[in-house]
């Protein structure tokens, strides 16, 4: 199997409790139906797992044809990279989706990724503690 069970539970885990936080709270901060600001939630989430495979890829040619080592240098040039191709494609769901115009698109979702970092350290903690405690990776491991 190309990807663990493991690397699918966590996966999994991260991008549906990001998803239930990011409709309840659009919903309620921009007075929307649910339907509207999950379906965005969705749109977004693929996104970004599609953009991911893509940006990883050319990145790690673009690191091997330039034989660079992951420094924090690299790591940042990674993020930005990352997060601001990530940008590119998400304002214009996040204005349409929420009838906005670009400009607050734009705050929002920046506001959004800022957030959504924060949840990302917090998540990573979690899981990491709960699959210590209980053991998860020897369990998904001995599961495969």
């Amino acid at each position: 199997m190309l990807i663990s069970k493991r690397r699918i539970v966590h996966a999994l885990s991260y991008e549906i409790i990001l998803l239930v936080i990011i409709a309840l709270a659009l919903s309620f901060i921009f007075h929307m139906p649910l339907d509207v600001t999950g379906g965005l939630g969705i749109a977004m989430a693929m996104t970004s797992v599609l953009w991911n495979m893509i940006f990883n890829q050319h990145f790690e040619k673009f690191e091997a044809k330039y034989q660079l080592k992951r420094t924090i240098k690299i790591r940042l040039l990674h993020a930005i990279g990352f997060e601001g191709g990530l940008m590119l494609a998400t304002i214009p769901m996040v204005a349409y989706a929420l009838e906005m115009t670009l400009w607050q698109a734009i705050l929002t979702d920046l506001s959004l990724t800022l957030c959504i970092l924060v949840y990302t350290f917090i998540f990573q903690w979690c899981y990491d503690y709960v699959e210590a405690k209980l053991n998860i990776s020897h369990y998904v491991k001995s599961t495969t």
